[in-house]
């Protein structure tokens, strides 16, 4: 399939914890190969729940998911077309990183590029457990990008990483993006719309499709932020 026929298209999600209220109402969003799009939105809007949603992970009230231009079916991750990076740290505390990348990462010479890796190489044999945020995200992130998947929901990348990480996060997500495409939600929107070429806004339940990052300010941060 050409790269340009590759796409992620999501519509209708509906989804409520409870009866009382609709949490998720009629959610709609488009991926492509080579698109960075910044899911923002204000806490309990409803972002890492359309994730799962669209990960496969979470049973919504309804949803319609077309991958590649067919609808599917089964959860998005059965497809091994979609990864999702949840806000919680997944890997095991007590390996090694060389263990882990060992088990994660089946080509040989892939492993060698990770011990090569500028980040890794000083930590090869270090504990999970005793990895700084940093390290330990740029790792999870890194080992996803190796999967052989096209598009990657990433929820909180940035959080609890200190900024010379989150550099090297957003240069792992640049790099990859001309034969991928991503969703990515942070409150640390500052480094989201750094490295964003399409802005939604999850609020009252729908994906408001921003132009600029202006309209942040009418919306969901404060007048001025912009400014300078």
């Amino acid at each position: 399939m050409d790269i340009d026929q590759k796409e992620l298209y999501v519509d209708s999600i509906e989804f409520s914890y409870s009866s009382k209220r609709q949490l998720l109402s009629g959610v709609y969003l488009h991926i492509k190969i080579g698109e960075i799009v910044g899911l923002l939105g204000r806490n309990g809007s409803g972002k890492s729940t359309l994730m799962k949603i669209i990960f496969g992970t979470l049973k919504p009230k309804f949803a319609y998911i077309r991958l590649h231009g067919k609808r599917i079916h089964k959860k998005a991750f059965l497809t091994n077309e979609v990864c999702y990076l949840p806000q919680q740290n997944f890997l095991p505390t007590a390996k090694t990183v060389d263990k882990v990348v060992h088990f994660m990462v089946r080509d040989k010479n892939s492993r060698a590029k990770f011990q090569e890796d500028g980040v890794l190489k000083p930590i090869w044999q270090t504990k999970i457990a005793d990895l700084s945020g940093g390290e330990l995200r740029y790792l999870e992130i890194l080992l996803l990008l190796n999967q052989k998947a096209t598009f990657f929901l990433l929820d909180e990348p940035f959080s609890g990483v200190s900024p010379v990480y989150k550099e090297k996060i957003q240069n792992l997500i640049v790099n990859q993006c001309a034969k991928k495409g991503f969703l990515i939600s942070d409150h640390d929107y500052t480094n989201v719309l750094a490295i964003s070429n399409k802005i939604l806004l999850l609020q009252n339940g729908g994906c408001r499709i921003l132009k600029d990052k202006k309209e942040l300010e009418l919306f969901y941060v404060p007048e001025g932020t912009f400014d300078t």
